[in-house]
């Protein structure tokens, strides 16, 4: 059921265009194109970093092989001088997107724009699950309130 919604089928065995699209906009915003020999020589780094999720998640560097489109960059530019503050989030134990990640982008997004909120917990996703997460995240979408960079969640 859960692999089932993460792919977009449906009870009929349908599938969405979600990963079909997710592919594209990726591969259209990054040159990279990982050969299957250059991912083949950095599996012993992914599975010292994971033993049971490394070899899936080095695999996935391959996504965009083959793919007979050229992104557009080599770092996709993420920076937003003027926009309105964006919350940024991290959950510390996050298996699958690393809190420095949220960090870095907090940082990128630049000074006044990026908000950096830090969440101590577990999973991946905090929305819902950690009640101070929630409040800052409903305080900035509801009523326009937003969190102090660097705030942590317990």
């Amino acid at each position: 059921m859960l692999a089932d919604g993460y792919l977009g089928r449906d009870d009929k065995g349908h599938y969405n265009t979600m990963q079909s699209a997710n592919a594209a906009v990726n591969c259209a915003d990054t040159k990279q194109r990982r050969t299957p020999k250059e991912v083949q020589a950095r599996l012993p780094e992914f599975r010292k970093a994971s033993p049971v999720f490394g070899e899936l998640t080095a695999t996935g560097l391959l996504g965009c092989h083959g793919w007979p489109v050229t992104g557009t960059s080599d770092t996709p530019e993420v920076s937003a001088p003027g926009a309105a503050p964006i919350v940024v989030i991290g959950n510390a134990g996050d298996p699958a997107t690393p809190v420095a990640g949220a960090r870095k982008m907090a940082e990128k997004l630049g000074k006044g724009v990026g908000v950096l909120l830090t969440v101590k917990g577990e999973g991946h996703g905090t929305y819902g699950v950690n009640p101070c997460a929630t409040k800052a995240v409903n305080g900035h979408l509801l009523d326009g309130k937003v969190p102090a960079d660097g705030t942590v969640c317990s």
